[in-house]
């Protein structure tokens, strides 16, 4: 069995900005292709993140095109870290471009935190242009964000938040979801708690809670390493799901929750 090839650096076009990104290629011609999303520009994030990361490499070891990227004001891309609309069409240049390196297979759409609630504002029926994929994987989707940079301070040292309000908009967007949807998360994330989530998510979709875990996907206090022997067999099984499952075949369920040790 060959090798995986190393990630590799490529540049992209947003509007007439370039942005920053990172390929990651299966060791074969690939099944599918997924472009990942990450946390919140204005916050820290990027697409080495490590929840971002690890996605991107669990998906190419399946045997997936995975693109990961920054949006526009990270480190070298072009942009603002507070203009949203410039982040949608963001997302957007990057679903192109890994559509264009993997043509002919489905094309998947993942994100963490901030890169999951710009997926669904890109999927729902009031985005313009709508963002058309074969497969939506949801990690750890704020629903309850931070207003204050107390408060973001404290998520990111495990401390409870006092001032993040729930976001109407963004269970809206969650609610609206088309087929598949796999949703990953902690059972003590605090900023997409699980409940919530199951009460607003649509009926196709599939929650997956990981016992222990909080919105970094650490087994602790604050923003630690991922747990990658919790959150792998998840994201493989996800992703896995995403490519055998048809949306069609998904009409007419009741949601599935999934507790996972």
């Amino acid at each position: 069995m060959s090798a995986r090839p190393e990630p590799a650096p490529i540049s992209l076009v947003s509007g007439v900005r370039r942005l920053d990104a990172r390929l990651e290629r299966p060791a074969g011609a690939p099944r599918a292709a997924l472009v990942v999303a990450h946390p919140h520009p204005a916050h820290g994030g990027h697409m080495d993140h490590p929840v971002v990361a690890f996605a991107a490499e669990t998906a190419a070891a399946l045997g997936l095109l995975a693109l990961r990227f920054d949006f526009g004001g990270v480190r070298g891309s072009e942009g603002a870290v507070d203009d949203l609309p410039a982040h949608l069409d963001d997302w957007r240049a990057a679903a192109a471009e890994a559509a264009r390196r993997a043509p002919g297979v489905p094309l998947l759409g993942a994100g963490f935190s901030y890169g999951a609630r710009c997926l669904a504002w890109l999927v729902g029926p009031a985005a313009r242009p709508r963002l058309a994929l074969q497969g939506h994987l949801l990690l750890a989707p704020a629903t309850r964000v931070p207003a204050t940079r107390r408060d973001f301070g404290a998520l990111l040292l495990g401390r409870p938040l006092s001032e993040a309000a729930r976001d109407a908009q963004v269970l809206a967007n969650l609610a609206a979801l088309p087929p598949p949807v796999e949703v990953l998360v902690g059972s003590k994330d605090g900023v997409a708690p699980p409940a919530e989530l199951a009460a607003h998510l649509p009926a196709h979709a599939r929650l997956t809670v990981l016992d222990g875990l909080n919105h970094f996907f650490h087994r602790g206090p604050g923003a630690g390493a991922p747990e990658r022997a919790a959150l792998g067999p998840a994201l493989e099984a996800a992703l896995g799901r995403l490519l055998a499952d048809p949306p069609a075949d998904q009409e007419g369920r009741s949601m599935r929750v999934t507790r996972s040790q």
